[in-house]
């Protein structure tokens, strides 16, 4: 029985002892309400007659996962919390505004000039079924 006893205690040293090597190697980790930062709860909205899926809501996670990170934050969280919200909680960022400017962003369509002019549908000058001179003149010769 004493035997027993010692082997328990030498146990419960060890890991004890390993325990405290593992958390005096690793730095602490602190949360968003030790270290500081910004939380952000986003609720979707129906629009326009269309009603919030959660096919919706996981494209938003996505696109915010992606918007998220042009801010250069270490270790975001953004999760779904019920049917329409996403929160998104963003460590070190002190200013709420430039983080929701940047999430909230709304995509920008951009035009570019094009060289040339494509031809309308169903337009043949040629009259060759869509195939140019070049390949007609192959085709007879």
């Amino acid at each position: 029985m004493k035997r027993k006893s010692i082997w328990r205690a030498v146990l419960a040293l060890l890991v004890l002892a390993g325990s405290a090597a593992l958390v005096g190697t690793q730095p602490i980790r602190l949360g968003l309400d030790l270290r500081g930062g910004t939380q952000i709860v986003l609720e979707a909205q129906d629009v326009g007659g269309e009603s919030v899926t959660p096919d919706t809501v996981g494209r938003t996670l996505e696109v915010l996962r992606r918007r998220v990170d042009q801010l250069g934050v270490s270790e975001p969280s953004l999760q779904e919390s019920g049917d329409r919200r996403i929160i998104v909680e963003l460590p070190g960022v002190t200013d709420p505004e430039e983080a929701l400017e940047v999430i909230g962003r709304t995509a920008q369509l951009t035009f570019h000039p094009v060289l040339g002019t494509p031809r309308p549908e169903g337009d043949d000058p040629g009259g060759d079924g869509g195939r140019g001179e070049r390949d007609r003149d192959r085709d007879e010769g």
